[in-house]
């Protein structure tokens, strides 16, 4: 297989070392408000997480997984990669991931998760699946697709909390 041939059929292929994975929800959330804006208490906010690369255009990837925002449309571009090393030393996985904006209406109590989950049945090269959601207070979540259209970041960005 050539290294393009692979690249292509590789967007939902991940290299791994048989563990179950997904996107873990550690550390304080980095704020990203104006730089006027005082920190807000969590009932004023959002919590995003995952494997971002940018927000609202701004490049976050060198910041972490776990974002907290401002109520209103945000628009997250996936990261390129993810990856994550197994806690007890056991193992890993590197995830070369497509490329997705998704257009949150961001809520402030809500969470907003995009997870990766690696199926570790198939050895240490297998599929992948993303899956993004909206999660409320109260435990309901609403799954999320990434945008198709630029009339569907139009709208949201018209959207108001």
């Amino acid at each position: 297989m050539t290294r393009s041939s692979f690249r292509a059929a590789s967007a939902l292929l991940v290299v791994a070392v048989a563990i179950p994975a997904c996107i873990v929800h550690e550390g304080e959330p980095h704020p990203l408000y104006t730089n006027d804006e005082p920190p807000q208490p969590p009932n004023r906010v959002a919590r995003l997480f995952g494997p971002i690369a940018a927000i609202d255009g701004k490049d976050v990837s060198h910041l972490g997984k776990s974002f907290s925002l401002l109520p209103g449309c945000h628009i997250v571009k996936l990261a390129p990669k993810t990856g994550e090393i197994n806690a007890v030393g056991s193992g890993g996985y590197v995830a070369s991931l497509p490329p997705a904006l998704y257009a949150f209406r961001m809520r402030p109590t809500h969470t907003y998760e995009i997870e990766v989950v690696l199926d570790s049945t198939t050895g240490p090269v297998g599929p992948i699946t993303i899956r993004a959601w909206d999660r409320d207070a109260n435990g309901g979540a609403l799954e999320q697709s990434p945008v198709t259209s630029t009339v569907e970041i139009d709208d949201c960005m018209k959207w108001r909390p």
